[in-house]
């Protein structure tokens, strides 16, 4: 069996119950994403006023990345 090159890798989600975007971001982390190329991917887009913490988190015997995007306050519209 020949081993497929990166760029023909494929990351498929069975989300049977859902997820959520800081579960995704998580998941791809713990796959071996580096944190600053996701940092530097995500300044790319159009949207100012955010951050992200990243760590480990437990919860139910699962252990996990955990990844929380902070949004700046706002003044209502």
């Amino acid at each position: 069996m020949t081993a497929m090159p990166d760029a023909a890798r494929i990351a498929y989600f069975d989300c049977f119950s859902g997820i959520s975007g800081d579960m995704v971001l998580g998941a791809l982390l713990d796959a071996g994403l580096a944190p600053d190329h996701l940092q530097r991917e995500l300044e790319r887009l159009p949207f100012q006023g955010w951050r992200l913490d990243i760590g480990r988190a437990t919860r139910g015997g699962l252990a996990g990345t955990q990844v929380k995007v902070h949004i700046e306050d706002q003044e209502p519209t």
